[in-house]
């Protein structure tokens, strides 16, 4: 994904996001392995991103991740938002892919669920003072994306559902109770290569204004432009 020759290393964690109603945690599976959750190696760029990374015997697997600025979609204040870009690279065979985000450690008055749009997989989770958004593509557009065959293989476009119910699906977005979306994703072959962005934003609570669910939907190239750029 990115050089690493000029970075700093940092300390190995697990990559989480702190929100006002929980803890972001993500998980990636290659085929039935769930890799550990702290990285073989953590960078940290000039901007305060931070990229992590697990070497396995099939592939190696990047997460860059940070605190982004978006415009919100009604010219209103800024609001604190996330992304993390996943990027698998096949070195073999991997025979399917899983990625997960959860908002974990939820207060008792807080309640959440899938929360989709046009192109959108996501759950939102919310109490009377705050919403917090979780939000990637859905089968539909990550079709599209294979179609085109730069962020995802060309040939998951004739696998990954695009216009019916993903629970009938081998591939496709599954939701968990209460704030769980999971991506699980046809396999790679050697040399391929799949990109995934997830973002996470919050706001106060407002049924008119939900800020928070809007400014998920962002297309990975935009993230990944922020998460890269140097400091201001």
């Amino acid at each position: 994904m990115l050089p690493t020759d000029d970075l700093v290393q940092a300390a190995r964690r697990p990559a989480v996001i702190d929100t006002p109603l929980g803890i972001v945690e993500f998980s990636v599976s290659l085929g039935s392995e769930v890799l550990p959750d702290v990285p073989n190696a953590v960078w940290r760029l000039p901007n305060g991103a931070h990229l992590h990374r697990w070497q396995h015997s099939d592939a190696a697997v990047d997460l860059l991740i940070g605190s982004i600025d978006s415009p919100p979609w009604d010219g209103s204040e800024p609001i604190p938002m996330w992304a993390g870009i996943w990027q698998v690279r096949a070195t073999a065979k991997v025979s399917g892919l899983v990625f997960s985000a959860e908002l974990t450690d939820l207060p008792a008055d807080a309640c959440g669920g899938p929360d989709p749009g046009e192109c959108l997989a996501a759950v939102s989770v919310e109490n009377e003072h705050f919403m917090v958004s979780i939000g990637g593509p859905d089968s539909e557009l990550l079709a599209m994306q294979a179609a085109d065959g730069r962020l995802v293989p060309s040939g998951w476009a004739r696998l990954l559902p695009s216009d019916v119910d993903d629970t009938i699906t081998e591939y496709g977005v599954r939701y968990a109770d209460p704030a769980r979306v999971a991506w699980h994703l046809p396999g790679l072959a050697a040399a391929d290569v799949a990109r995934l962005c997830i973002a996470t934003a919050w706001c106060p609570r407002d049924d008119d204004r939900p800020a928070a669910w809007f400014a998920v939907d962002i297309p990975l190239d935009t993230a990944y432009y922020q998460l890269t750029a140097g400091p201001t």
